[in-house]
């Protein structure tokens, strides 16, 4: 699962990914950045081809169908399972000929964690959720795998709504969560935006685990739990 990420410099994205360069005028899609703790349901950037172009585009994030018919949330979707894109009534459609990148510079997951507490002078085993931040050593900016989709409403005016995918965990995410989003190497990127690309079967397989010796990960403060802290002290590392 990936439910909160962080975006903090749109000019870093840009420098990182050459393939932007192509794009024309972003207008204000990068403006309410940083972002320290984007939540599903927000309207973040994303880049798309839109109308034969590379356009970078603020976008819901959880994805509502095209059919849908009154444009709201009625099931979960803002992930959606590599492994199943292809055979899903919702998904597949997107996954044919709607792509898109999702720029990050870290994102969120939550350990559960057996710990043990004096109560009552007897110990006591406790579960505990402990917020971890993952994001590349370097710490660059990467592109998480994702998909759009495009609601209208009765007037005609367009919606557009996103989806990151999920995969299998590497091997250090593998302790703290069952599932990771998909983060695309830059040599797949161009390949995954081409709309004219329906290839699915070759597709699935960018969708792997992402190196685990490129990753890092460190527990951060509870803050991060609550959508409304938005601080930059979502990303710092807390001692455990």
């Amino acid at each position: 699962m990936c439910g909160r990420y962080a975006l903090i410099d749109s000019k870093k994205v840009f420098a990182t990914f050459t393939l932007l360069n192509k794009m024309k005028q972003t207008g204000q899609v990068f403006e309410e950045l940083p972002r320290y703790n984007a939540s599903p349901m927000q309207h973040l950037p994303v880049f798309a081809v839109r109308k034969e172009e590379l356009v970078a585009e603020r976008m819901q994030w959880w994805l509502i169908p095209h059919w849908s018919k009154d444009g709201k949330p009625s099931f979960s979707s803002f992930n959606a399972k590599a492994e199943t894109l292809d055979q899903s009534r919702l998904f597949a459609p997107y996954f044919k000929g709607s792509r898109c990148l999702v720029p990050a510079d870290a994102f969120y997951e939550w350990q559960r964690v057996t710990t043990t507490h004096d109560v009552r002078g007897k110990p006591k085993k406790v579960e505990e959720k402990h917020p971890i931040c993952i994001r590349m050593k370097d710490e660059f900016p990467f592109m998480f795998a994702g998909l759009f989709s495009v609601w209208k409403d009765p007037e005609g005016k367009e919606h557009p709504t996103y989806t990151i995918i999920t995969t299998e965990p590497n091997e250090l995410m593998a302790p703290i969560h069952n599932r990771m989003p998909v983060i695309l190497p830059e040599e797949h990127c161009e390949q995954w935006l081409d709309r004219e690309y329906k290839d699915t079967d070759h597709l699935k397989t960018l969708l792997v685990p992402y190196p685990a010796k490129k990753l890092k990960a460190y527990r951060v403060s509870p803050l991060v739990s609550n959508p409304r802290n938005d601080v930059p002290q979502c990303l710092e590392e807390v001692e455990e």
